[in-house]
């Protein structure tokens, strides 16, 4: 099996609440639990940040259906790369949002506010390793 690390961004098309989270990352966690796919999702400023691992075509496969959901757009690839080992392997999808490490995470990056297509798929996967260890509970 190749492992894939994908990264992507996008703007989401309409306010996000709270309960809107929720059922995004309960439908992906029971999702990837089931496809091998664990990650990362990033949400804040009307932005979504997100990073999947596993197996190759089940990423792709995940991908284009993350891409088709209409409650976001302006989908930009930041990076796809071959892995030996998942970096979040703990999460079937982690999530974080604003608080203040995310906050000092963007000072470091001199960035007023969360704009991550800016980011270089580097910055953009130790934003969500960092953040991975100080996740909000959704």
């Amino acid at each position: 099996m190749k492992l894939v690390r994908l990264i992507y961004s996008s703007a989401v098309t309409r306010d996000m609440s709270l309960q809107d989270l929720k059922s995004i990352l309960d439908c992906a966690r029971s999702n990837n639990s089931g496809l091998g796919i664990c990650g990362m999702l990033c949400y804040e400023n009307n932005y979504f940040l997100q990073v999947l691992e596993g197996d190759r075509a089940k990423v792709s496969e995940l991908f284009i259906d993350i891409a088709d959901d209409p409650r976001h757009d302006d989908i930009e690839l930041l990076g796809f790369e071959y892995i030996e080992k998942p970096l979040f392997d703990n999460w079937k999808m982690g999530y974080a949002g604003g608080s203040p490490i995310f906050q000092k995470m963007l000072e470091k990056l001199e960035m007023d506010a969360f704009e991550p297509g800016k980011l270089t798929p580097r910055q953009a996967l130790a934003f969500l390793h960092h953040l991975s260890s100080h996740q909000s509970e959704i």
